[in-house]
């Protein structure tokens, strides 16, 4: 049995403090960046910009934010993973994270670099931003419950 009182972030609670900030501005970084993108999917921005101008400029740093948020998250779930992963809410969040991260490489990243309509354009950005705010919201309800 995993005992979690001799978890690193347990026993230190400044560590535990400061995985939490790598975890919230790692979000904010990777899904403001997706974000991004999927606004100017809606046409919101300066048209000169193009979706997959904006995408091949945010690539790295989203990737670096969802690294970061991934493995933060999953350090700060090992503190009591058992509460963690057998919570509805958090299951939520954890389903939205992953549903995320496949729509975003495979059908999103596809969208913005231009090879379909506008009008898929605007649909994918909108499920983006729907699975995105789920993954947020579902972190934020979990911490108030």
């Amino acid at each position: 049995m995993y005992d979690t009182s001799t978890n690193f972030l347990v026993v230190h609670e400044w560590a535990y403090g400061l995985t939490e900030i790598a975890h919230i501005l790692s979000l904010a970084l990777s899904i403001g960046l997706i974000a991004l993108v999927d606004l100017r999917l809606l046409g919101v921005g300066p048209r000169e910009v193009t979706p997959a101008r904006l995408l091949r400029a945010t690539a790295i740093g989203t990737v670096i934010g969802l690294v970061t948020a991934v493995t933060s998250g999953l350090l700060i779930a090992s503190t009591d993973p058992v509460r963690y992963f057998n919570h509805p809410t958090m299951r939520l969040k954890l389903t939205a994270v992953v549903v995320g991260l496949i729509f975003n490489y495979a059908l999103h990243n596809r969208v913005a670099r231009g090879a379909y309509s506008p009008a898929a354009g605007r649909i994918v950005a909108v499920l983006s931003l729907a699975v995105w705010t789920t993954a947020v919201f579902g972190g934020i309800f979990y911490a108030f419950t």
